[in-house]
């Protein structure tokens, strides 16, 4: 255990010492994606405005969907954007770091094969590329929520700095995030060597998980009747860690006065997080001295 923690408080250092060809892999990824294309490099920053454009049109046009309460300082239609969104895009980041990391190694078989390098490199350069896209959807979304929260919202002033303020909070969940994806990649991507079932499992995990995070709802407004009816789902859903990071990323974004700062997840979700990055990179750096044998 303490030579699992030992490693997982070296990794920082081993990644910077290799961040050129940490930088290089990503650099690569993203040119990959676009190559070829009309666009080019555009897409990165029009996938996602048309996301924003589709989900608050569906959301809050199309489906009327209404989240405002009392405390809210926006416009109703903005408040479902800036819930959906804050939920969404994150989702997105971590769905597709899973997915992508549980075939890295498979995938990358002629570099564990013939080049000496850190290979745990390869899990954590997936959710790099997930996260940098994550970051330019935060460039958009950030300062719409400003002009929105500070400019369009009709309360007190006191109470618009007060809300935009809970963006200072951003670097914790996308920090947090970043180490429990890291982990997670690292952790299926080691049984998807030596058992291939894995990358058909996991597709299927994340649409399950994905309708038991709440990404598309409040989840106290179905806490009531969940408790009435099914208790056993309320501590489901609360053992969930995406429901925490969830709660975190929606403080970070919210458009209520009096929100209360997430102490409970935020401890809930730091531990596991850590936890998952810890036995991922255990269990990843002991096998993969066989990884060659296999892939």
């Amino acid at each position: 255990m303490i030579s699992a923690l030992a490693q997982a408080f070296r990794f920082p250092s081993v990644a910077y010492l290799h961040k050129d060809v940490l930088g290089a892999f990503v650099r690569r990824e993203l040119k990959a994606r676009y190559q070829g294309s009309l666009l080019g490099r555009l897409w990165p920053v029009l996938q996602p405005l048309l996301q924003f454009a589709v989900f608050g049109f569906v959301f809050a046009v199309v489906l009327g969907v209404q989240l405002a309460t009392a405390n809210s300082i926006v416009p109703s239609q903005w408040g479902v954007v800036f819930f959906m969104l804050s939920g969404i895009v994150p989702w997105i980041t971590f769905a597709e770091s899973t997915q992508r990391g549980v075939q890295v190694v498979v995938e990358n078989a002629n570099l564990i094969k013939k080049i000496a390098f850190p290979s745990e490199l390869l899990p954590t350069q997936v959710v790099l590329v997930a996260t940098v896209q994550q970051l330019i959807a935060f460039a958009l979304l950030v300062p719409t929520y400003l002009i929105v929260v500070l400019a369009v919202s009709g309360a007190p002033m006191a109470d618009r700095l007060s809300v935009a303020s809970h963006l200072a909070f951003l670097p914790v969940p996308l920090l947090l995030q970043f180490v429990f994806a890291t982990g997670l990649a690292m952790l299926t991507a080691s049984f998807n060597v030596f058992v291939r079932d894995v990358g058909n499992v996991v597709p299927l995990a994340l649409i399950i998980w994905q309708f038991l995070s709440p990404v598309f709802y409040r989840f106290e407004l179905v806490e009531n009747g969940l408790a009435n009816n099914a208790p056993w789902a309320v501590s489901v859903l609360h053992a969930n860690p995406l429901y925490h990071l969830l709660l975190l990323w929606r403080y970070a974004f919210c458009f209520e006065r009096d929100v209360a700062f997430p102490q409970a997840s935020l401890l809930t979700f730091g531990i596991t997080a850590i936890a998952v990055f810890v036995l991922g990179l255990s269990l990843f750096r002991r096998w993969k001295g066989l990884f060659a044998d296999e892939v």
